[in-house]
């Protein structure tokens, strides 16, 4: 959550300071502006590029189970929440396990490919992704 808060300050920080940039100069000769007169990109704007660039895709490492997370995690909740808290396998086996009553379109096989991918990619042996504020708007479901 904090690196989420982060991200989002930063993002912030980078809009406040594009609208609060002072106006190009408006010099009445027909000579193009100083090179020093040219926007520069700073590292909050590059931040905010960044951010818009990404994808929820992008947040997933290509792999064997990544399709059936993409496809199915995000039916009840935003699919940014399966790369959060980066879990132990016996936790991602008993969240396996309470939502089998949930993915009954599901076959076993794929939803056991969904979570051998997300205990290989997210457990707590790895570092948590960064995840924009924006794709866990709608929140995300404690397991």
């Amino acid at each position: 959550m904090f690196r989420s808060s982060r991200l989002a300050a930063v993002i912030l920080s980078g809009c406040v300071l594009a609208a609060c940039g002072k106006p190009a100069d408006t010099a009445q000769d027909s000579g193009s502006a100083p090179a020093a007169a040219q926007p520069q990109a700073t590292p909050a704007t590059a931040a905010i590029a960044a951010a818009k660039q990404l994808s929820i895709a992008d947040l997933f490492p290509p792999g064997p189970g990544r399709d059936q997370v993409l496809d199915t995690c995000g039916t009840c909740h935003p699919v940014a929440c399966s790369a959060r808290g980066q879990r132990t396998a016996e936790q991602w086996d008993r969240i396996n396990e309470s939502h089998k009553d949930k993915l009954t379109s599901v076959s076993n096989e794929s939803q056991n490919a969904l979570y051998a991918y997300l205990k290989a990619n997210f457990n707590d042996t790895k570092p948590e992704p960064q995840i924009p504020a924006e794709f866990l708007q709608q929140g995300c479901t404690p397991f």
